[in-house]
This record gives structure tokens, sequence and C-alpha cells, in this order.
């Protein structure tokens, strides 16, 4: 992530990587902060070490008062108050006094997000409240103060765990937000997850299958998954992989092979398994399983 600051005398600038998260955490007086993205040529370059990969950027101040500048608004953003960006994006901090900003990167492969999701996300004022919000704000408060030398598995399951809270935080958003269909279209979206959720161990679960659950044409539940930017067919993969992923990260599971689990959760074999779980996560599931990573 590039990242710089103005007038840097008296600033302090620290990074630590936690499982497939790169945090940095940026102290000091009152100042700009910016974040532009690695292909703006009129930034300085990202460190070598540095993936190049898309990400999405959540952002909590421990201490001070700022203004989040970006897509030409501006917002107040006070301790504690967690905001979200696509990492593509600029964005400028202005802050007021003395202040500690933690910026936690995820890597998009990691969240499963569509890009209407992702630019949607980072186009909501900072979450000040909510359920989710309050629970993923801590836990990111918490995780940039953790020393290093972690054990790689623990390492691992705190990085998930933020993922699945993130993707929590856009389903909370989608749901709280404004409603253009209606409750009724709610209610039916929400009885689709829940026989989507109930079936993913069948191989033989399709659109089609899912259609006729509810009695509605295949024709009217891609037009309801094509409203909120993703199809049928991913979302029953985002969802094998998210409960693959917890079943392989559940303690006393090392034995577990990966094509039990990719029977389990209703893939066509190990290796189709094993092929979308790297695309997602950037590792095998027996990485995963195990508790190795890279750094990203």
């Amino acid at each position: 992530m590039s990242l710089t600051t103005t007038m840097t005398t008296g600033s302090a600038t620290s990074t630590q990587t936690l499982g497939f998260l790169h945090v940095r955490t940026v102290r000091g007086a009152a100042r700009c902060v910016l974040h532009a993205p690695e292909d703006d040529a009129a930034t300085e370059p990202a460190e070598p070490t540095e993936p190049t990969e898309p990400y999405v950027l959540l952002g909590i101040h421990s201490l001070g008062r700022a203004t989040l500048v970006r897509r030409g608004s501006a917002e107040a953003c006070l301790p504690g108050d967690l905001f979200a960006c696509d990492g593509a994006e600029p964005f400028v901090l202005e802050e007021e006094g003395d202040f500690e900003l933690h910026l936690v990167r995820i890597p998009r492969r990691a969240l499963t997000l569509t890009d209407r999701q992702v630019r949607e996300l980072g186009g909501r004022a900072p979450f000040t409240d909510g359920t989710v919000a309050s629970l993923l704000g801590p836990l990111l408060r918490d995780i940039t103060g953790l020393r290093p030398g972690h054990a790689p598995r623990t390492a691992l399951r705190l990085a998930g765990a933020v993922a699945d809270l993130v993707g929590l935080l856009v389903a909370e958003d989608a749901v709280s937000g404004p409603q253009d269909g209606g409750q009724d279209r709610e209610a039916l979206m929400a009885r689709l997850r829940a026989y989507v959720d109930a079936n993913l161990w069948d191989r033989n679960l399709t659109p089609a299958s899912v259609a006729e659950s509810q009695h509605i044409s295949i024709r009217y539940l891609h037009k309801l998954f094509e409203g909120r930017g993703s199809t049928v067919g991913r979302w029953i993969q985002h969802r094998r992989l998210e409960e693959a992923r917890r079943e392989l990260a559940r303690p006393g599971r090392d034995d577990i092979t990966v094509s039990a689990v990719a029977r389990r959760w209703g893939f066509a074999s190990a290796t189709h398994f094993s092929r979308s779980f790297r695309a997602a996560y950037g590792m095998s599931p027996s990485d995963w399983r195990d508790g190795r990573t890279t750094p990203v």
C-alpha cells in the first residue's frame, strides 16, 4: 500500500503481517495522511516486497480526530469509527492533532466480494455503530497491538475472522440500507440463502433446484442476484468455500483430509476444491489447515 504523510518529522510508522493481512500503524501530530494507488505515477512507489493484487483497506483511529476526504466528499472520522476503501482509490485523512491510525489491508481474494460490493463499501460513511462494526472495530485495534512471532495457525485464524466480519458488514449494510424491492423481496432472498446453506453438501445443487425450492423461475432468480452484483453460482461457490475454510480451521482436526472436506461441501472433486480454494484465498487447503502461509 502506498502511504505518505506530509510534514513527516515526528511521525512514526510500523508494519506487520498477520496471516494474509498487512497491518500498518501511523502515529504523529497534525498532518495529512495520503493513501495513493500503487499505479499512480505521481506518488512514491510501493515497497518492493509489497504485492499489487487488489485489496480492501480498513482504517480505524485509536487516537485523534480526522476528516476523511475521498470521491470528492469529506466526512468526520472519530476514534473508534471504522472506514473501508477500495485499495485502488486514493483518499486523504486530514488529522487535526496527535493521532494513531491503523490501516489493515485485506486481499480481495480472501473476501470474495463483487466489484459492486467493494465500490459500495468504499462509499459508505465511517461506521459508527451497528452489530458487526462494533465487533470488527475492537478486533482491528486488538490485532494491531499483537507482538510479532505468534503461531502461523493463530495468525491465519485471526485473519480469517476479520475477513468473515467484513463479509458480514457488507451483508448487514445491504439489509439495513434502502430497499428497492420491498420486504417481500428481502424475505425471498433470505429463504433462498437459507435453502442454499442447508443444501451445500448436495453436488446437484443448481440454480434450477434453488428456483424450484421457492417456486420461482430461473430467470427471476438470476435477476434477484444480479441486483446484488452476483450470480447464483458464485454465491453457492462462495458459501461452500467459506464452510470448508471454517472446517479446516477447527482445532483438533489436523487429521482431516482435503478430499473429505471437498465431499462434505459438495465439490465435484478434491482437485476442483483445491483449485477453487487457492484462487479464493491464495493458498492450498492443506496449507490453510496446517497454518502455513507466505507473506502478502
